[in-house]
């Protein structure tokens, strides 16, 4: 989903805080991150951030991440804090959009594969954490998750939209050998996927609550050694390895270019399954269900 233009303005932002939290602003400047617009706050006395969505975004929604934040917050786990407005609400409206007001996180991100040892198993035992804690949140439901990214099903669509991409490469094009050699590829492996495994199996394995979109790209550190997970919008039930194998692949240094450290990646699964138990099936067939993902995707691996 794409940044939409924002409807607002240093004044309006000023009017809106005033006028719903009571709070004078004395500066603002946007922040170019995420889907949202985004913009840090500062009053008299604290920084904050607001977060402009795009019109799809609807209050059950944003009531959702909102009520799992505070879920998670009250089981110890580091999570943005929301403010809430002179009506006692988490978000308010502006031309049929909504905004919300949060505490500015004091830290720092990091870029894809840029973690050390430390930072990969760090990630790992916040994942556990994270996991472990929503087991007891109700509410949360697959979504649709297993038939659209890892089903037979998902994988058919796949080739088909992988060698339409194929025909309508241009002659021309100076990559056009490149393209298509990775297309083929996938589709390659999408067919032997499709011969070779056996998809009743992920009924078997772990489907549980968790983030939904965990990675490096979620975590704010500081230098006192706390790191806060934000965006909890995708939370629902899914194939919980895959949210180890896919969050591995992200903060890894040493995990680029579709490369995986298989020493690191067992430890990251160690590390994971402290708080949270994996069976037979998860353990054996963690490969097979994170490959049906991404090859049925026609993004380059």
């Amino acid at each position: 989903m794409g940044i939409q233009e924002s409807n607002l303005n240093e004044q309006i932002i000023k009017d809106l805080l005033n006028k719903n939290y009571g709070i004078k602003i004395i500066e603002v400047g946007k922040i170019n991150r995420g889907t949202a617009n985004v913009f840090k706050i500062k009053s008299n006395d604290k920084v904050y951030i607001l977060k402009e969505f795009s019109e799809g975004r609807t209050e059950e929604s944003v009531i959702k991440e909102i009520n799992i934040i505070n879920f998670l917050k009250e089981r110890g786990i580091n999570v943005p804090v929301y403010i809430k407005s002179k009506k006692n609400n988490f978000y308010i409206e502006f031309e049929n959009r909504i905004i919300i007001l949060q505490d500015c996180i004091d830290g720092y991100t990091m870029e894809n594969n840029t973690g050390n040892y430390q930072k990969t198993i760090e990630s790992a035992k916040i994942l556990g954490k994270i996991a472990q804690a929503l087991k007891d949140y109700e509410g949360l439901e697959e979504d649709g998750i297993i038939e659209k990214w890892f089903s037979k099903e998902s994988l058919e669509k796949g080739i088909i939209k992988m060698e339409d991409l194929i025909s309508k490469l241009n002659l021309d094009n100076p990559y056009r050998e490149t393209f298509e050699k990775d297309l083929q590829d996938k589709i390659n492996m999408s067919k032997d996927l499709l011969n070779n495994f056996d998809f009743e199996i992920i009924k078997n394995m772990t489907i549980m609550n968790s983030h939904g979109d965990y990675s490096v790209q979620q975590l704010i550190y500081n230098d006192n050694g706390e790191t806060t997970v934000i965006d909890f919008e995708t939370a629902k039930k899914l194939p919980i390895i895959w949210e180890v194998m896919r969050s591995y692949s992200y903060i890894d240094e040493e995990a680029k270019n579709g490369e995986l450290n298989i020493d690191s990646l067992a430890e990251y699964v160690k590390e994971f399954a402290k708080y949270v138990q994996l069976n037979e099936y998860d353990l054996k067939y963690a490969t097979q269900l994170y490959l049906i993902q991404i090859v049925s995707s026609p993004f380059r691996l």
